[in-house]
Parts: structure tokens; C-alpha cells; sequence
């Protein structure tokens, strides 16, 4: 009989949770609640990376189109300040906020285009230029190591009328 009663009592002292119980559990969730947030910042992003790719390359698309339709005094073409002229070579380079508008400022810019025009071949009034656009982000990406990386550069060859200084003033 009193075989029985300490069976009983040891039956009732097993209802809960252990403190080791407790703890492992808790540790389990902290664990996959961080790798949750790290899988949600990381998706952010990649938005955010896919949201400027789309933008760079429809803006990259419209200056190559305004530069084959020589419309230096008009948007976009008219953003551009030239950063370099070398007998062969032409650098243009521009500076855009978060929402891609221009600005002059460096310090509050996202985005930098240069436009590269090399002289390729020489005709009577039109030349062949190798042409290299190429947006860069000024700040880095959230967990990225990359300084001011490329988000776009496209490469093509245009004939147009012969680049000079006066084009850009």
C-alpha cells in the first residue's frame, strides 16, 4: 500500500515545464526569430536593388535615345556636366537624389551617370563614337561591402555629328 501512494506522487510532480525545458525553448525561438529578421531585411534589399536596376537601365535606355537624337539641350542631356575632354574622349558625368532628379550637390546624392564618348572613326560631319553610360550607387547596400558599386553600364557604337566643347555649353 504504501508502494502505491509514492507511485501517485511522483505521477502528479511531473506536470510543467523544467527550467532546462524553458530555457532550450526559448533559445530555439530567439535563434529562428533572428534568422527570420535576416531573411526579411535581406528581401528589403533585394527590393530595393531590383526597384535602382529597373530605374538605371530605363534611364541609361533614354540617353542613349537623346544622344541619337542630338538632343544635348534637353532632359537628360542637359544634366550633364562634362568632367573630362582628351583628343579622343569625352567624360560626362551627372548627379541624381534617391528619386532620380538631378541635383549639384555631391553630398546629397544616391546615383552618379557618366557617359563616356570615344571617338571611334572620323567621317566628313558624323562619327562613330564607342559609348559607355554607366550608373553608379554613391552609398553602399545594407549588408554589402561594396564602396560606390555599378548598378548598370550598357556599351554601344552611334554615329553622330562630331562631339566639341561648344555642344556642352
Amino acid at each position: 500500500m504504501n508502494l502505491s501512494v509514492k507511485i501517485k506522487n511522483k505521477v502528479n510532480n511531473n506536470i510543467g515545464f523544467t527550467i532546462a525545458e524553458l530555457i532550450i525553448s526559448v533559445g530555439t525561438l530567439a535563434l529562428l526569430g533572428v534568422l527570420i529578421l535576416l531573411f526579411f531585411m535581406s528581401s528589403k534589399d533585394v527590393g530595393l536593388r531590383t526597384e535602382e536596376l529597373d530605374n538605371s537601365i530605363y534611364y541609361t535606355n533614354n540617353i542613349i535615345e537623346s544622344i541619337k537624337l542630338e538632343s544635348w539641350k534637353e532632359e537628360p542631356l542637359n544634366n550633364f556636366k562634362v568632367l573630362n575632354i582628351e583628343n579622343n574622349s569625352t567624360v560626362l558625368t551627372s548627379l541624381f537624389d534617391e528619386n532620380w532628379n538631378p541635383i549639384k550637390q555631391e553630398n546629397k546624392a544616391l546615383f552618379r551617370t557618366n557617359i563616356t564618348l570615344k571617338k571611334d572613326s572620323l567621317n566628313i560631319d558624323r562619327s562613330l563614337y564607342d559609348i559607355n553610360v554607366e550608373i553608379v550607387r554613391l552609398k553602399g547596400y545594407f549588408r554589402s561591402n561594396k564602396n560606390n558599386p555599378i548598378i548598370h553600364a550598357i556599351d554601344t557604337k552611334l554615329y553622330i555629328p562630331t562631339i566639341n566643347e561648344e555642344i556642352f555649353q
